[in-house]
């Protein structure tokens, strides 16, 4: 398949490459004759060969890209967009392990009875319900926030 691709890619190179010669000339009877193939050797007036000018393989204003270009720019705004990607597959892991942690912080403020915490100077307090109550409310925030 991706044989096919790039085959496509090469062919679509080549045709808009490809040099667009257009000929004039006037034939027997007086007629302005305009073909992509030089005029017939018997017409007695000289052909004229048109330069044309394809028009342009991006959308430029005119003016044409070079390929090498058009692939740099490509690359650059896949880099970007894989960035991204990974950025927010990161927020993402890190959004879910806050919500775990939430959950947890609210069995263990639900569940538990008489809960104590370590008071910072190595000792240990028992939480109030007042207490009890603002890090279960604390909880449901983190949740709410944190496990969509």
């Amino acid at each position: 398949m991706r044989v096919l691709v790039w085959l496509g890619f090469i062919l679509l190179l080549i045709a808009a490459t490809a040099d667009a010669q257009i000929y004039k000339w006037v034939d027997e009877h007086g007629k302005t004759q305009y073909t992509d193939r030089p005029p017939p050797p018997d017409v007695k007036a000289e052909g004229k060969r048109l330069k044309i000018n394809s028009s342009p393989m991006s959308g430029g204003h005119g003016q044409t890209k070079n390929v090498s270009d058009e692939r740099e720019e490509f690359d650059k705004r896949r880099q970007e967009r894989r960035e991204e990607e990974s950025k927010q597959q990161a927020k993402s892991a890190e959004d879910k392990k806050k919500c775990i942690e939430a959950q947890t912080q609210l069995r263990m403020y639900a569940d538990s009875p008489r809960l104590t915490i370590p008071d910072g100077a190595g000792g240990v307090v028992y939480v109030d319900d007042d207490l009890r109550q603002r890090r279960i409310d604390d909880a449901n925030k983190a949740i709410a926030k944190y496990c969509k």
